[in-house]
């Protein structure tokens, strides 16, 4: 005898649901992720600039974590499921490395190509292998992280890491308005130059 065909559903697909494992990878990427973009961003908006020991940072750590992808092939990180375009980021900061050992810094002309084509490598280690270094990391930490498939979610991360990295350069650019020079010098840090003296009323 044969089966009934079985009814073929007319109701529209439900909202995809959101598993505990998916919420628990979201909240915990977008802390740390967006807490080290907006820091990133924040100092680039008060100095206007990438300091060379913020990239030394990334390249050892880039080149620590593509130094041990290849002793750990199976291991389900980003890099097995994008085997060149991971690499291929974190390698980045030793190409700027590279770069910055054989081009003399010192005669720097804002309209060379050389200018340029460091600035261009300084900026990219800064705001692409770091976020997909610490998501490395995260991977490494919390295995869950590859559960993070809901489309609402993958948006709202980047969309929070966009509004945190722009936060973080408008309070960088602004920062006379909360921010002395003393809080620079006490901190270890250098001293901008559009600072605002203590006492001093914020323009």
């Amino acid at each position: 005898m044969a089966h009934d065909a079985q009814p073929i559903s007319t109701q529209p697909k439900t909202t995809q649901q959101i598993s505990k494992a998916e919420a628990k990878v979201f909240v915990i990427s977008a802390i740390a992720l967006s807490a080290t973009v907006a820091n990133a961003t924040f100092w680039f908006g008060v100095f206007g600039r990438v300091f060379f020991t913020h990239i030394l940072y990334i390249w050892i750590a880039a080149t620590a974590a593509l130094l041990a992808s290849f002793f750990v092939p199976r291991m389900e990180t980003p890099l097995l499921k994008l085997p060149w375009k991971g690499r291929f980021l974190l390698a980045l900061p030793t190409v700027w490395l590279v770069m910055a050992v054989l081009v003399d810094v010192d005669s720097f002309r804002p309209d060379t190509p050389q200018t340029w084509a460091l600035w261009l490598l300084t900026f990219a280690s800064a705001f692409l292998t770091l976020p997909y270094l610490l998501y490395v990391i995260i991977l490494a930490v919390v295995p869950d992280i590859d559960r993070l498939t809901n489309t609402k979610l993958r948006g709202g991360l980047i969309g929070i890491l966009l509004f945190m990295g722009a936060a973080g350069y408008a309070l960088g650019t602004h920062h006379s308005l909360f921010l002395t020079c003393a809080n620079f010098k006490l901190g270890g840090h250098d001293i901008p130059a559009n600072c605002r003296a203590a006492g001093e009323t914020a323009p």
